[in-house]
């Protein structure tokens, strides 16, 4: 992945750099940040203390002087021996919790006159807040603009690096190997919790981070995709429906894969194959300069070749881009204006729910000078038996 460690710390700085050249172009004096995902990818700093919401942490990068991480008092060690630090970061801690952390954010802003304040608010963007912050920031800066500020994030966030989709690559590898070697194992009677048990040891031992989505579902339709997994068992005939999501060096992997727990039929197996043509054919067509929609549109036209058609599905795209996040921008829907450009990664998925079961396969490409690259290890071309 990084040759040393100085590498990241330069490629955390270089993140910055970059938000603050959007900064400029925008006339945004300040931006804040508290969503982990955002406060992660800029700064570089970890903590395990992001599991409590007693004391938040905030990124405050002004638009004239070094970023500074707001943290509490008790981060200081956890500050100090973080390894990929971006040159200049600095640190400021505050006593207490929400009210010390606003307190610290409102002195590292300082007195310079602040016009436009930024926030990591808005689109797919969760950024930590409370009427405190909001109120301290239009008493010390009474002419200042609070704006979201995840429109001038996602356009950074949205390029992978090398590094980044060697990560990527390497999360749904696992995810990938781990779900058929599980699949021989798989017996009738066992549940889906029992089932996620065993892919969940299995992914951490071929080297995950963690695994913090992980749905499994058995049966033929009606399938509830983001409950938890149940203490339902698997019965002869069903679908085996999962959705791996394991974390890796930040990335997390999502890669859907399907089987069955018995003899495919050769209808199945013929609409297996559709499917997964059709996901693999619109991965094929995508070029930068292309909208979402554009790609959603080279989907139709093959979906409408097909006995099948278009999915009638809730879900109101067949694909996302993906990186720190399960899902992230652009969209591969009919509505889409996004743009795709070198670097974004970009997930296909059209689920079509059906009355002999659920089919669906996920695949996933890098968006590269002239076409895209499939990074995903492809399904299987014929459609995977559990005791067969």
């Amino acid at each position: 992945m990084y040759d040393n460690l100085l590498e990241r710390a330069d490629e955390y700085r270089e993140r910055i750099d970059t938000l603050r050249r959007c900064m400029a172009e925008q006339s945004v004096d300040a931006f804040l940040i508290s969503d982990q995902d955002n406060f992660e990818y800029f700064s570089g700093y970890k903590s395990l203390f992001w599991a409590s919401k007693a004391r938040p942490f905030f990124l405050v990068v002004p638009k004239d002087s070094d970023a500074v991480v707001v943290a509490a008092a008790a981060e200081a060690r956890t500050f100090y021996q973080n390894s990929e630090l971006p040159p200049g970061l600095a640190y400021q801690q505050y006593s207490g919790f929400i009210e010390g952390a606003v307190d610290k954010v409102i002195e590292v802003l300082g007195q310079a006159d602040r016009r436009t304040i930024a926030l990591d608010y808005g689109f797919e963007s969760f950024g930590v807040g409370s009427f405190s912050l909001i109120d301290k920031l239009k008493t010390q800066f009474p002419a200042a603009q609070l704006v979201e500020g995840a429109d001038s994030i996602w356009p950074i966030r949205m390029i992978k690096t090398p590094v980044e989709i060697a990560q990527k690559r390497r999360a749904l590898e696992i995810a990938h190997d781990s779900f058929h070697h599980c699949l021989k194992n798989l017996a009738l009677g066992t549940t889906e919790k029992q089932f996620a048990k065993a892919l969940t040891l299995d992914l951490i031992e071929r080297g995950a981070e963690s695994v913090p989505w992980l749905p499994v579902r058995f049966g033929r339709k009606d399938f509830a995709y983001s409950l938890p997994p149940t203490d339902r068992a698997l019965a002869k005939n069903d679908f085996i429906w999962v959705d791996v999501g394991c974390r890796l060096f930040g990335s997390i992997s999502d890669v859907n894969r399907i089987a069955k727990s018995g003899r495919v039929t050769n209808e199945e197996q013929s609409i297996y194959t559709q499917v997964r043509n059709m996901t693999i054919a619109t991965l094929s067509t995508i070029k930068p300069g292309m909208t979402g929609a554009d790609v959603y549109g080279t989907f139709e036209v093959y979906a409408q070749e097909t006995e099948l058609g278009l999915p009638s599905a809730t879900a109101s795209r067949i694909g996302h881009g993906s990186g720190r996040n399960l899902t992230e921008p652009p969209s591969i829907a009919a509505t889409s204006k996004e743009i795709l450009q070198e670097g974004m990664i970009i997930h296909i998925e059209p689920k079509y729910e059906l009355e002999i079961g659920v089919f669906q396969l996920e695949e996933v490409a890098v968006v590269t000078k002239d076409g895209a690259e499939l990074i995903t290890k492809l399904s299987e071309e014929k459609f995977p038996e559990a005791l067969g």
